[in-house]
Formats: structure tokens, C-alpha cells, sequence
């Protein structure tokens, strides 16, 4: 049985805006990563649709660190800490 998920957000201080992703996480069909109507329109991560740590795809692509990071504890997950990237902690092919 997957993890569960764990919320995540973006920090906008560290964003670059550079929309990968939201454009990944759109490549994979899932559309956690959206751009909030007002009053910014800056990319936020939806925490019912997102699956991390079950899905890591818009860390690997982020290019700015320090923009993408855990919501209750405020650790910084760009670049991807080793823990993220162990088997354990992925969703099997297919659950998703």
C-alpha cells in the first residue's frame, strides 16, 4: 500500500516561475500544480490531487532551489533530498 500523501507547496519567494512544474505534473495527468485565479495567478500544488511523496515528477524538473517545499515543516525538497528518492516511498505503476 502506497504512503500517504504529504502536502506540499510552492515558495514563492524561491519560484522562478518557469511553469516546469506545472508542466510536467500536467504530462503525467495528474494537474496537482495549477495557477491560482487571483490575485497573483502564481502557481500553487493542490494537496488532494498531489501524491507526494508517492509522485516526485515536479521536483526533478524544478530548476530553482528551494521552491518547492513541504508544507508543515518547511524543509526544502529542491534539489530532492536522498530520503525522497527511495523505493518505499513511491506509488506502484498504475495506482495513481
Amino acid at each position: 500500500m502506497p504512503p500517504a500523501s504529504i502536502p506540499i507547496r510552492v515558495d514563492h519567494e524561491a519560484c522562478t516561475e518557469c511553469r516546469m512544474c506545472y508542466v510536467v505534473c500536467r504530462e503525467i495527468d495528474l494537474n496537482a500544480v495549477y495557477v491560482a485565479p487571483e490575485p497573483r495567478h502564481r502557481f500553487e500544488i493542490d494537496p488532494a490531487r498531489c501524491l507526494y511523496p508517492g509522485c516526485t515528477a515536479c521536483l526533478m524538473y524544478c530548476p530553482a532551489p528551494g521552491s518547492i517545499v513541504e508544507a508543515a515543516s518547511g524543509r526544502s525538497l529542491v534539489p530532492p533530498p536522498p530520503d525522497v528518492w527511495t523505493s518505499d516511498r513511491r506509488v506502484p505503476r498504475g495506482i495513481a
